[in-house]
């Protein structure tokens, strides 16, 4: 990890972003994640997982992994809830992702909103992009607008107690997404230009603010269930005929250990996947 920091610190020297810096001085938990090969029952090292005590989680992709390679696949990031998922990518703040690419960096300014963000690409003759993140802030601190990497212009709109309740996402001037919050979460995605595909994407919870449905295909949504220990069942749903075309099934320790993942299609094994931690 120390590797990362000077990472940050080069580009921030250099190109003078804002930044704060990520703690990863203390370590909570090592995950290794072991593809199980079903007909010969051996496994190998599929990825490690590395959650700090600050909430920053790093994964690296073993069996991507290429030593020739500049950048091997590694991701930085953390969750903006306390129920980290994998499928739920607005819950996420990256922070660092490496591949056969090259390297993507995101860096944020004091109050967690995103400043700039650099990119080295490995192959292209470029080799680098910079972008500054063009925004207004609050006198509260909260986010007003901004204009992300891709020249979409973000709306902010927040309740009478400062949480987010909705985002309006402008391409020129035209409106083409409406994102809408409930106490800071993500429950729908509207797009009012669309004409062939969906205009309406659905996200329900439970209490707990944990993910239950998620809806945002033509074709597909997703189920969820949880036990004390966190998420034990995803199902995919054909939506045509509401049929179940998959599932997968988590199991834990007594201590709440995440200790095997299996993948399903219908009803035949797929995938299976064992844990380890240090």
């Amino acid at each position: 990890m120390k590797k990362t920091y000077l990472i940050f610190l080069f580009l921030l020297y250099n190109f003078c972003y804002s930044q704060t810096l990520i703690d990863t001085s203390k370590v909570s938990f090592v995950q290794y994640e072991w593809k199980i090969n079903i007909p010969k029952k051996d496994s190998i090292l599929d990825k490690i997982t590395t959650k700090y005590k600050s909430g920053i989680y790093k994964e690296e992709l073993i069996d991507l992994r290429k030593e020739e390679k500049e950048y091997p696949l590694i991701s930085i990031f953390e969750s903006k809830t306390n129920y980290f998922n994998n499928d739920l990518k607005s819950n996420f703040k990256l922070h660092y992702f490496s591949g056969s690419f090259g390297k993507h960096i995101n860096f944020y300014d004091n109050f967690g909103i995103l400043d700039s963000i650099y990119i080295s690409f490995e192959k292209d003759s470029l080799r680098e992009w910079k972008y500054k993140i063009e925004k207004k802030i609050r006198k509260n601190g909260k986010l007003n607008w901004l204009v992300n990497y891709e020249g979409e212009k973000e709306v902010y709109f927040y309740n009478i107690i400062g949480k987010l309740k909705k985002v309006e996402i402008y391409k020129d001037t035209l409106l083409y997404e409406i994102q809408n919050y409930k106490n800071g979460i993500l429950v729908s995605r509207t797009f009012p230009t669309r004409e062939k595909y969906r205009k309406k994407f659905i996200y329900e919870y439970d209490k707990h603010g944990r993910i239950l449905k998620r809806d945002e295909s033509d074709y597909e949504y997703f189920k969820y269930e949880y036990n004390q220990f966190g998420l034990i069942k995803i199902e995919r749903f054909y939506k045509k005929q509401n049929k179940l075309m998959g599932f997968t099934i988590f199991s834990y320790d007594k201590n709440g250990l995440l200790k095997s993942k299996k993948e399903y299609f219908r009803i035949k094994l797929q995938n299976e996947f064992s844990y380890s931690y240090k």
